[in-house]
């Protein structure tokens, strides 16, 4: 039992919420098919996380959410995604997008997240451009917004979403964030992918304009300055910010790579291979030879995001934040984590011959998430070497394009 505030709540416990998942492998290996064919985490699945205590990562620790360090939080994720790749998504998308919570009174968000529920409370998205965002005008009061966002990873079990708008025409750094019951909202249902088909990452959308109260309405400027307050307060969010939750977000790919590599250890001992000399996989030479190699990609891969979770969790400990340069090589590291496992679990795949295109094999299955999340933007291993590389080389550019979780305040 501790105090937050005035208010004394029960924390989980990381060891045995990570001990749980574990159990619960079986059980998210066996639905994550009914996952991808529902376009969304089955609803047992979510029970039966939220019974172990799971979505308290996806609340704010001042509201009585899980108080883990990066390492803890990063294994969880990484044995989530060890079961289901698109539910451990979901899971991580909607801790990420919580760090919201910061910019808003005390008095408008507790609701949000001391109000019974099961699963997670909020999704947050937008922000990167005007494509993905909606737009907002000053009115008495508040705020008249109207938009659509799609990708909204976490909208089918939540009860509230953060909604980045641009409040100014020409403008880019006018944006701010609206919190808004998606009970207002539009819900598409249109989540249609080829990988990650399970996170219900649907599109949501307003019909004409919103109005959403003041007290409803913030800015990166407001953000910054509350969690200075509640660090200053013992109560902020941990160091690190929108890096921090893509270095989390590294054990995504690697759970799945886990997942791949036993999926494909549990049948090369009865898979033949036709037009060969051997009767069976396991006595080729070459598919020693490829599984060690995806063995050793999957272990490097894990080495780096274990020195980027060790950064992180030192900043955390001596209370500073990673410099710009630092966070650029952390967040190039979670991109070259998502690229070497893709390309390993891919390996697996294509070793596995055209059985594998079944879709009763589950191969098939995690190997499509796994690419999917490495072509998201914040994923792409291309862009973040040429970032870092320009960096290294003291060559000028302009600014990236970043996020609202990201954008600096002078």
């Amino acid at each position: 039992m501790t105090m937050n505030g005035t208010v004394a709540v029960d924390r989980p416990r990381a060891q045995e919420i990570l001990a749980y998942v574990e159990k619960l492998k079986p059980w998210l290996r066996k639905h994550q098919a009914e996952a991808e064919q529902q376009r969304r985490v089955p609803q047992e699945t979510v029970e039966r996380l939220d019974q172990a205590g799971v979505f308290s990562l996806t609340t704010p620790t001042r509201f009585g959410g899980a108080d883990f360090t990066t390492r803890e939080t990063h294994d969880i994720i990484r044995a989530l995604a060890s079961g289901c790749g698109a539910t451990a998504w979901v899971v991580w998308a909607a801790a990420g997008g919580n760090l919201w919570s910061c910019a808003f009174p005390d008095e408008v968000i507790a609701p949000v997240y001391e109000t019974p529920w099961v699963g997670n409370r909020t999704f947050a998205l937008g922000g990167t451009s005007r494509r993905m965002s909606g737009t907002a005008r000053q009115v008495e009061g508040g705020w008249m917004i109207k938009g659509t966002w799609p990708f909204a990873t976490g909208s089918v079990h939540a009860s509230h979403g953060y909604l980045a708008v641009f409040h100014d025409d020409t403008d880019d750094a006018k944006v701010g964030m609206a919190l808004v019951p998606k009970e207002q909202l539009v819900e598409r249902d249109d989540w249609e992918a080829m990988g990650l088909a399970g996170t219900g990452s649907q599109t949501v959308a307003t019909d004409g304009e919103l109005f959403v109260p003041d007290e409803r309405f913030s800015t990166p400027e407001r953000l910054s300055t509350r969690i200075a307050e509640l660090t200053g307060q013992g109560l902020g969010p941990a160091r690190g910010g929108l890096v921090r939750s893509l270095i989390i977000g590294a054990g995504l790919a690697l759970g799945m790579a886990d997942q791949a590599m036993e999926a494909f250890l549990a049948t090369i001992g009865r898979r033949s291979l036709p037009y060969s000399p051997y009767a069976q996989q396991i006595e080729a030479p070459v598919a020693h030879h490829i599984v060690g190699r995806a063995h050793a990609e999957i272990r490097a891969a894990a080495r780096v995001a274990d020195a980027a979770v060790a950064e992180l969790d030192r900043c955390q400990a001596e209370a500073t934040d990673p410099t710009e340069n630092e966070a650029l090589q952390l967040h190039t590291d979670a991109a070259y984590v998502w690229d070497t496992c893709s390309r390993a679990v891919e390996t697996l795949f294509r070793a596995s011959g055209a059985s594998a295109i079944v879709k009763r094999n589950p191969l098939q299955l995690v190997t499509r998430n796994c690419l999917a999340g490495s072509m998201h933007a914040a994923n792409h291993l291309d862009t973040w070497l040429e970032n870092v590389g320009r960096m290294l080389c003291g060559t000028d550019s302009g600014p990236l394009s970043a996020s609202v979780l990201e954008r600096r305040t002078s």
